[in-house]
């Protein structure tokens, strides 16, 4: 809904899906949409600042914690799993993420 009302207002914008931090610091709220994909918005803000990354799900700027997969028009256009799959009907798929900092993880 939001990349439509920037398109409509004239404001290029992008579909961004990625990941974003699992685990957050100490005494910070966990962010919507850890431990799954997510998905972002990306605001063309001219040639000074560039593209830059609103997440109305958490309603914070795009940060280090946001990590990008794939950038797009839509969903459609980047969705992270395309295809066919030819089964029995009872395929089950299952993913599961965990993302932080690499200091963290090496600890």
């Amino acid at each position: 809904i939001m990349i439509t009302g920037l398109r409509a207002a004239g404001l290029p914008a992008a579909y961004a899906s990625g990941y974003i931090r699992t685990i957050p610091p100490e005494g910070q709220p966990r962010l919507v949409g850890a431990d799954a994909t997510h998905a972002w918005v990306l605001l063309w803000c001219g040639p000074v600042r560039g593209w830059v990354g609103v997440d109305p799900t958490n309603g914070i700027w795009m940060a280090s914690d946001h990590i990008v997969m794939a950038i797009g028009r839509d969903y459609a256009e980047i969705a992270p799993v395309d295809g066919v799959v030819l089964g029995s009907g009872a395929q089950n798929m299952d993913v599961s993420v965990d993302v932080a900092p690499l200091d963290e993880a090496l600890t």
